[in-house]
């Protein structure tokens, strides 16, 4: 078997669920924080002999546990896998859920990655994203982290939110540069249906930037992060990196490569394979508890399904794909695959082939959902 190169470890406890969040989470209750980590443990121990390169802690918000859960929870993780192999381990963090005891015990326990979810340093941008920090709170959250000795920050940003002008934008922008993080993801507001959000923008309550407006904000967010003064790197369509700082795990994604993924709702992918874990929280616990599988859904991709999947996701990297590790990852020929397909969207300035290796252009990279479409 395949051996995963990352781990995902999902903690579903947040201090209040976003406006715009359709994510695995609910709100952070103690007795069901403990149960949860106890049930994770146990999981984690039916997946430790793999020698990831990655863990990455995400959810929900991992730090709205208190000091005392977060420990155990890193406890478990250390006493079944030996952390100081592990090249790359990250863990979520949202402004207003650390202070510097919980920073101090990330470090202790062998955590050398953060990704701060800011989202925005817009007061405005916060209450209708219905987040429960303040500006004031993500500076604060940066400078803990700093303090405590974390060398590989990331920060998340998300643009296109109802009522945002592109001078809000560049104002996120230029916040997130005056903090110098070692990464940034710049992600477009994804509406997502039943959510709080979506039912204030059906009901006309606010409205959206439409697409246009937000590609200007793709576009604004490329020139102004990108040029060699700021030393950040487009590498994907949503990040940004300093020399050496990309987002290894997520590179195991889209590179469509193997990973296993532990807690409620939590996906893996194991040589064609993907499975998934009950979401529901509770039923999650008593599973583990009763000694059960807490997977409820599995399916073999066919090789022709895997290989679109991974030709779209690598074409989400600004590198895109060489043939030659197309057909190595595959088994099949990009040529005799999708040959008409390359051929047209060449023509129409959506990708390039050159030295063997296709990628979106600057064009292609602004319509890369409907590009990447065209090989399904």
């Amino acid at each position: 078997m395949t051996q995963p190169n990352g781990l995902y470890i999902h903690i579903p406890f947040c201090i209040k669920r976003c406006s715009y969040c359709d994510f695995n989470s609910s709100v952070y209750q103690a007795d069901t924080a403990s149960r949860y980590i106890a049930a994770l443990g146990k999981e984690l121990g039916g997946v430790k002999d793999f020698p990831y390169k990655t863990v990455y802690i995400g959810g929900g918000t991992p730090t709205a546990m208190s000091k005392k859960e977060l420990d155990e929870l890193l406890s478990a993780i250390s006493s079944s896998l030996n952390t100081r192999r592990i090249r790359e381990y990250t863990v979520e963090v949202n402004p207003g859920t650390i202070n510097a005891r919980k920073a101090a015990l990330l470090k202790e326990r062998g955590v050398n990655r953060i990704s701060l979810g800011i989202q925005s340093f817009s007061e405005k941008g916060l209450r209708l994203l219905g987040r429960i920090h303040s500006r004031r709170d993500s500076l604060d959250a940066f400078s803990t982290l700093r303090e405590g000795g974390f060398n590989n920050l990331s920060i998340d940003l998300i643009f296109g939110w109802p009522g945002q002008s592109l001078k809000d934008w560049e104002e996120d922008l230029s916040g997130a540069l005056e903090l110098d993080p070692e990464h940034i993801s710049a992600y477009c507001l994804a509406v997502e249906r039943g959510t709080p959000l979506a039912r204030q923008i059906r009901s006309g309550r606010v409205l959206r930037p439409d697409e246009a407006a937000q590609l200007d904000m793709l576009k604004k967010a490329i020139s102004f992060l990108t040029p060699a003064r700021n030393g950040y790197t487009h590498y994907e369509i949503s990040n940004f990196a300093k020399k050496g700082r990309r987002c290894l795990h997520n590179i195991t994604y889209w590179k469509n490569l193997s990973y296993m993924g532990i807690g409620a709702g939590a996906v893996s992918y194991l040589d064609g394979r993907r499975t998934s874990n009950v979401k529901d929280i509770l039923r999650y616990i008593a599973r583990i508890e009763a000694g059960k599988s807490p997977k409820t859904f599995g399916e073999r991709l066919a090789p022709r399904r895997r290989a679109a999947e991974t030709l779209m996701m690598a074409l989400r990297m600004t590198s895109g794909i060489k043939e030659e590790d197309f057909t190595r990852r595959t088994g099949f020929s990009l040529r005799e695959l999708y040959g008409d397909v390359i051929d047209g969207l060449c023509e129409s300035g959506l990708i390039s082939m050159k030295r063997q290796r296709l990628r979106l252009t600057r064009k292609g990279l602004f319509v890369a959902d409907s590009v990447m479409m065209e090989f399904i």
